[in-house]
Protein backbone atom coordinates (compact mmCIF):
# COMPACT_ATOMS: atom_id res chain seq x y z
CA UNK A 1 0.00 0.00 0.00
CA UNK A 2 3.48 2.31 1.00
CA UNK A 3 4.42 1.80 -2.40
CA UNK A 4 0.88 2.12 -4.20
CA UNK A 5 0.73 5.43 -2.52
CA UNK A 6 4.67 6.45 -3.13
CA UNK A 7 3.77 5.95 -6.93
CA UNK A 8 0.34 7.74 -7.04
CA UNK A 9 1.49 10.91 -5.00
CA UNK A 10 3.86 12.30 -8.51
CA UNK A 11 0.32 11.60 -10.10
CA UNK A 12 -1.86 13.01 -7.96
CA UNK A 13 0.75 16.64 -7.51
CA UNK A 14 0.62 16.82 -11.33
CA UNK A 15 -3.53 16.46 -11.75
CA UNK A 16 -3.91 18.96 -8.85
CA UNK A 17 -1.17 21.67 -10.66
CA UNK A 18 -2.12 20.46 -14.22
CA UNK A 19 -5.27 19.12 -14.06
CA UNK A 20 -7.44 22.24 -15.87
CA UNK A 21 -4.82 23.00 -18.44
CA UNK A 22 -4.81 18.85 -19.28
CA UNK A 23 -8.89 18.88 -19.14
CA UNK A 24 -8.77 21.66 -21.61
CA UNK A 25 -6.13 19.78 -23.82
CA UNK A 26 -8.22 16.59 -23.63
CA UNK A 27 -11.78 18.92 -24.46
CA UNK A 28 -9.31 20.12 -27.36
CA UNK A 29 -8.62 16.75 -28.85
CA UNK A 30 -11.96 15.30 -28.38
CA UNK A 31 -13.46 18.49 -30.50
CA UNK A 32 -10.62 17.83 -33.31
CA UNK A 33 -11.28 14.33 -33.64
CA UNK A 34 -15.03 14.91 -33.68
CA UNK A 35 -14.96 17.64 -36.14
CA UNK A 36 -11.73 17.93 -38.18
CA UNK A 37 -12.91 14.85 -40.36
CA UNK A 38 -16.06 16.93 -40.77
CA UNK A 39 -14.52 20.13 -41.44
CA UNK A 40 -12.41 18.17 -44.23
CA UNK A 41 -15.12 16.77 -45.78
CA UNK A 42 -17.19 20.35 -45.98
CA UNK A 43 -14.02 21.62 -47.76
CA UNK A 44 -13.30 18.74 -50.03
CA UNK A 45 -17.23 19.03 -51.53
CA UNK A 46 -15.24 21.98 -53.16
CA UNK A 47 -12.54 19.74 -55.42
CA UNK A 48 -12.16 20.33 -58.73
CA UNK A 49 -10.80 17.19 -59.47
CA UNK A 50 -13.04 13.85 -60.07
CA UNK A 51 -10.82 12.14 -57.05
CA UNK A 52 -11.50 12.73 -53.74
CA UNK A 53 -7.55 13.70 -53.39
CA UNK A 54 -6.72 15.87 -50.27
CA UNK A 55 -5.53 18.60 -51.03
CA UNK A 56 -7.52 19.52 -53.76
CA UNK A 57 -5.54 21.01 -56.70
CA UNK A 58 -8.22 23.43 -57.22
CA UNK A 59 -11.66 24.70 -55.73
CA UNK A 60 -14.61 24.79 -57.80
CA UNK A 61 -18.40 25.01 -57.20
CA UNK A 62 -19.49 23.00 -60.23
CA UNK A 63 -20.38 19.76 -57.76
CA UNK A 64 -22.71 21.83 -56.13
CA UNK A 65 -24.13 22.44 -59.97
CA UNK A 66 -23.88 18.88 -60.46
CA UNK A 67 -25.72 17.87 -57.16
CA UNK A 68 -28.73 20.18 -57.96
CA UNK A 69 -29.25 19.09 -61.67
CA UNK A 70 -28.92 15.28 -60.58
CA UNK A 71 -32.78 14.27 -60.44
CA UNK A 72 -31.67 10.32 -58.87
CA UNK A 73 -30.02 12.43 -56.13
CA UNK A 74 -33.54 15.08 -55.45
CA UNK A 75 -35.76 12.12 -55.72
CA UNK A 76 -33.74 9.96 -53.15
CA UNK A 77 -34.32 13.22 -50.41
CA UNK A 78 -37.90 13.44 -51.60
CA UNK A 79 -38.25 9.90 -51.09
CA UNK A 80 -36.57 10.26 -47.60
CA UNK A 81 -38.77 13.42 -46.51
CA UNK A 82 -41.62 11.82 -47.70
CA UNK A 83 -40.74 8.25 -45.22
CA UNK A 84 -39.33 10.78 -42.51
CA UNK A 85 -42.36 12.65 -42.20
CA UNK A 86 -44.46 9.93 -41.38
CA UNK A 87 -42.52 8.14 -39.59
CA UNK A 88 -41.62 11.26 -37.17
CA UNK A 89 -45.49 11.83 -36.64
CA UNK A 90 -46.30 8.34 -35.55
CA UNK A 91 -43.46 8.20 -33.48
CA UNK A 92 -44.37 11.35 -31.38
CA UNK A 93 -47.85 9.84 -30.97
CA UNK A 94 -46.57 6.84 -29.78
CA UNK A 95 -44.09 8.75 -27.75
CA UNK A 96 -46.22 11.06 -26.19
CA UNK A 97 -49.14 8.66 -25.37
CA UNK A 98 -46.56 6.49 -23.81
CA UNK A 99 -44.80 9.62 -22.09
CA UNK A 100 -48.60 10.22 -20.68
CA UNK A 101 -49.47 6.68 -19.19
CA UNK A 102 -46.18 6.54 -17.55
CA UNK A 103 -46.83 9.42 -15.83
CA UNK A 104 -50.62 10.00 -14.68
CA UNK A 105 -51.16 6.11 -14.42
CA UNK A 106 -50.09 3.21 -12.17
CA UNK A 107 -50.87 -0.36 -14.27
CA UNK A 108 -49.41 -3.31 -14.57
CA UNK A 109 -46.29 -3.55 -17.11
CA UNK A 110 -45.68 -0.16 -16.43
CA UNK A 111 -41.96 -0.53 -15.86
CA UNK A 112 -42.14 -3.61 -18.79
CA UNK A 113 -43.59 -0.58 -20.76
CA UNK A 114 -41.00 2.06 -20.24
CA UNK A 115 -38.04 -1.13 -21.14
CA UNK A 116 -40.14 -1.96 -24.69
CA UNK A 117 -40.03 1.96 -25.61
CA UNK A 118 -36.25 2.55 -24.74
CA UNK A 119 -35.02 -1.42 -25.53
CA UNK A 120 -33.93 -0.36 -29.33
CA UNK A 121 -31.29 2.02 -28.22
CA UNK A 122 -29.05 -0.86 -26.94
CA UNK A 123 -30.14 -3.63 -29.37
CA UNK A 124 -27.21 -3.83 -32.35
CA UNK A 125 -29.28 -2.44 -35.34
CA UNK A 126 -28.15 -5.35 -37.62
CA UNK A 127 -30.11 -7.52 -35.05
CA UNK A 128 -32.58 -5.29 -35.51
CA UNK A 129 -32.62 -5.46 -38.69
CA UNK A 130 -32.59 -8.96 -39.42
CA UNK A 131 -35.11 -9.59 -36.73
CA UNK A 132 -37.38 -7.23 -38.89
CA UNK A 133 -36.87 -8.89 -42.33
CA UNK A 134 -37.36 -12.10 -40.76
CA UNK A 135 -41.01 -10.95 -38.88
CA UNK A 136 -42.00 -9.27 -42.09
CA UNK A 137 -41.37 -12.18 -44.44
CA UNK A 138 -43.26 -14.49 -41.51
CA UNK A 139 -46.78 -12.14 -41.96
CA UNK A 140 -46.06 -12.25 -45.90
CA UNK A 141 -46.02 -8.06 -45.30
CA UNK A 142 -44.43 -6.26 -48.56
CA UNK A 143 -41.08 -4.56 -48.13
CA UNK A 144 -41.02 -1.12 -49.94
CA UNK A 145 -42.43 2.25 -48.28
CA UNK A 146 -44.33 1.04 -45.33
CA UNK A 147 -42.06 -1.24 -44.19
CA UNK A 148 -39.47 1.41 -44.03
CA UNK A 149 -41.44 3.82 -42.19
CA UNK A 150 -42.32 0.72 -39.29
CA UNK A 151 -38.91 0.11 -39.11
CA UNK A 152 -38.27 3.99 -38.70
CA UNK A 153 -40.82 4.25 -36.28
CA UNK A 154 -39.28 1.30 -34.61
CA UNK A 155 -35.82 2.96 -34.68
CA UNK A 156 -37.02 6.84 -33.26
CA UNK A 157 -39.73 6.24 -30.52
CA UNK A 158 -36.72 5.27 -28.08
CA UNK A 159 -35.02 8.82 -28.46
CA UNK A 160 -38.42 10.44 -28.93
CA UNK A 161 -39.50 8.95 -25.94
CA UNK A 162 -36.78 10.27 -23.78
CA UNK A 163 -37.27 13.71 -24.78
CA UNK A 164 -40.67 13.59 -24.48
CA UNK A 165 -41.04 11.93 -21.22
CA UNK A 166 -39.22 14.95 -19.05
CA UNK A 167 -41.34 17.48 -19.99
CA UNK A 168 -44.40 15.34 -18.60
CA UNK A 169 -42.83 14.31 -15.37
CA UNK A 170 -41.55 18.35 -14.91
CA UNK A 171 -44.84 19.41 -15.33
CA UNK A 172 -46.42 21.77 -12.70
CA UNK A 173 -49.99 19.30 -12.14
CA UNK A 174 -50.83 22.21 -9.76
CA UNK A 175 -52.42 24.52 -12.97
CA UNK A 176 -54.46 21.04 -14.19
CA UNK A 177 -56.02 21.58 -10.87
CA UNK A 178 -56.74 24.94 -10.75
CA UNK A 179 -58.26 24.70 -14.31
CA UNK A 180 -60.50 22.38 -13.61
CA UNK A 181 -61.52 23.95 -9.78
CA UNK A 182 -62.18 27.39 -12.89
CA UNK A 183 -64.80 24.85 -14.36
CA UNK A 184 -62.60 23.33 -17.37
CA UNK A 185 -63.55 19.64 -18.13
CA UNK A 186 -60.76 16.91 -18.60
CA UNK A 187 -60.27 17.30 -22.09
CA UNK A 188 -60.07 21.29 -22.25
CA UNK A 189 -57.69 21.44 -18.86
CA UNK A 190 -55.41 19.23 -21.83
CA UNK A 191 -56.00 20.80 -24.83
CA UNK A 192 -55.34 24.58 -22.85
CA UNK A 193 -53.18 23.84 -20.16
CA UNK A 194 -50.89 20.72 -20.89
CA UNK A 195 -50.81 20.31 -24.01
CA UNK A 196 -49.40 23.97 -24.11
CA UNK A 197 -46.80 23.21 -21.63
CA UNK A 198 -45.35 19.88 -23.07
CA UNK A 199 -45.47 21.04 -26.43
CA UNK A 200 -41.82 22.42 -26.94
CA UNK A 201 -40.51 18.79 -25.31
CA UNK A 202 -43.07 17.23 -27.91
CA UNK A 203 -41.84 19.37 -31.21
CA UNK A 204 -37.98 18.41 -30.26
CA UNK A 205 -39.15 15.18 -29.82
CA UNK A 206 -40.42 14.91 -33.07
CA UNK A 207 -37.18 16.95 -35.04
CA UNK A 208 -34.68 14.33 -33.38
CA UNK A 209 -37.31 11.95 -34.20
CA UNK A 210 -37.19 13.19 -37.96
CA UNK A 211 -33.53 13.65 -37.98
CA UNK A 212 -32.82 9.81 -36.97
CA UNK A 213 -35.39 8.90 -39.34
CA UNK A 214 -33.64 11.10 -42.48
CA UNK A 215 -30.08 9.32 -41.69
CA UNK A 216 -31.10 5.62 -41.35
CA UNK A 217 -29.61 3.50 -42.89
CA UNK A 218 -28.78 0.17 -41.42
CA UNK A 219 -32.71 -0.54 -40.92
CA UNK A 220 -33.74 0.86 -44.43
CA UNK A 221 -31.32 -1.42 -45.89
CA UNK A 222 -32.37 -4.51 -44.48
CA UNK A 223 -36.25 -3.53 -45.60
CA UNK A 224 -36.16 -1.48 -48.74
CA UNK A 225 -36.91 -3.12 -51.81
CA UNK A 226 -35.22 -2.54 -55.03
CA UNK A 227 -37.07 0.76 -56.07
CA UNK A 228 -36.95 2.35 -52.97
CA UNK A 229 -33.83 4.40 -52.62
CA UNK A 230 -33.56 6.92 -49.70
CA UNK A 231 -30.38 9.77 -49.33
CA UNK A 232 -28.34 7.43 -47.35
CA UNK A 233 -28.52 4.39 -49.83
CA UNK A 234 -28.33 7.00 -52.57
CA UNK A 235 -24.91 8.24 -50.52
CA UNK A 236 -23.77 4.40 -49.99
CA UNK A 237 -24.31 3.47 -54.01
CA UNK A 238 -22.34 6.36 -54.76
CA UNK A 239 -19.50 5.31 -52.48
CA UNK A 240 -19.44 1.49 -53.73
CA UNK A 241 -19.78 2.30 -57.56
CA UNK A 242 -19.07 6.17 -58.44
CA UNK A 243 -17.27 7.73 -56.05
CA UNK A 244 -17.07 11.96 -57.24
CA UNK A 245 -17.19 15.02 -54.51
CA UNK A 246 -20.41 14.86 -55.41
CA UNK A 247 -20.99 12.45 -52.86
CA UNK A 248 -19.69 15.14 -50.40
CA UNK A 249 -21.94 18.05 -51.08
CA UNK A 250 -24.61 15.57 -50.26
CA UNK A 251 -22.98 14.83 -47.08
CA UNK A 252 -22.45 17.96 -46.44
CA UNK A 253 -25.95 18.84 -47.39
CA UNK A 254 -27.33 15.63 -45.23
CA UNK A 255 -24.86 17.75 -41.96
CA UNK A 256 -26.62 21.05 -42.19
CA UNK A 257 -29.88 19.70 -42.10
CA UNK A 258 -29.13 17.19 -39.20
CA UNK A 259 -27.03 19.48 -37.43
CA UNK A 260 -29.75 22.25 -37.79
CA UNK A 261 -32.36 20.35 -36.55
CA UNK A 262 -30.31 18.68 -33.53
CA UNK A 263 -29.65 22.12 -32.62
CA UNK A 264 -33.09 23.63 -32.96
CA UNK A 265 -34.62 20.67 -30.24
CA UNK A 266 -31.82 21.01 -28.33
CA UNK A 267 -33.34 24.99 -28.31
CA UNK A 268 -36.83 23.88 -27.62
CA UNK A 269 -35.92 21.41 -24.49
CA UNK A 270 -33.61 21.25 -21.63
CA UNK A 271 -31.73 18.23 -22.28
CA UNK A 272 -30.13 18.04 -18.45
CA UNK A 273 -33.83 16.70 -17.71
CA UNK A 274 -33.48 13.41 -19.03
CA UNK A 275 -30.84 13.00 -16.50
CA UNK A 276 -33.39 13.37 -13.86
CA UNK A 277 -35.40 11.11 -12.28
Amino acid sequence: MNQLNRVLRPVERIVHRYGAHLGRIAMIVVFLFLWLPIGVLVFMSFAKGGVLAFPPEELTLQWYVTFLNNQAAISSIVTTLKISIVASLISVILATLIAYAVDRFVFPGKDILQLLATLPIVVPLVVTGIAMVLFFGAINFQQGYWSIVIAHVVRTIPFATLVILPTFLTFDRQLEEASKDLGANELETFRQITLPSVFPGIIAGGLLAFTLSFNEFVYTYFVKDSSTTTLPIYIWNQIRYNVTPEVNVISVVFLLLAVSLVLIAVSLTRVELLTRR
